[in-house]
């Protein structure tokens, strides 16, 4: 039986290439889940220097907090934030968790390959 086919948020989560974005955007997805009332893990300055980094300079991770249930702050297009009403459950960090992980075993699996190409030149 093939895979199931990803969701929506899966798909765009799926196409971050980065762990550390990855590792970035699990802490804040679990910070909301957790703690769902704290407003300080409700919002995402993109302008802090960590978050620019990493979710602002890898492609597809602002899409991906966006199909997340994150939106633009009216008042500051440089931040995102979760609206009243919106909350999220470990299943959302699951998702990234799961990609992170396939990314990490997609690397060593690289990375393996590339030893085995660089072995069979030199030989």
């Amino acid at each position: 039986m093939p895979p199931a086919k990803p969701t929506e948020v899966e798909a765009a989560v799926q196409t971050i290439k980065s762990v550390d974005t990855l590792e970035i955007m699990g802490k804040l997805l679990y910070n909301c889940a957790v703690t769902p009332k704290e407003e300080k893990f409700r919002r995402i300055k993109l302008t802090n220097k960590k978050i620019a980094e990493t979710i602002g300079a890898t492609a597809g991770a602002i899409d991906a907090l966006l199909a997340l249930g994150w939106e633009y702050d009216e008042q500051n297009t440089q931040e995102l934030v979760v609206r009243q009403g919106t909350y999220f459950s470990m299943k959302e960090v699951r998702i990234v968790e799961s990609a992170k992980e396939r990314l990490q075993k997609d690397m060593r699996s690289n990375s393996s390959k590339n030893l085995a190409a660089m072995v069979s030149v030199q030989a």
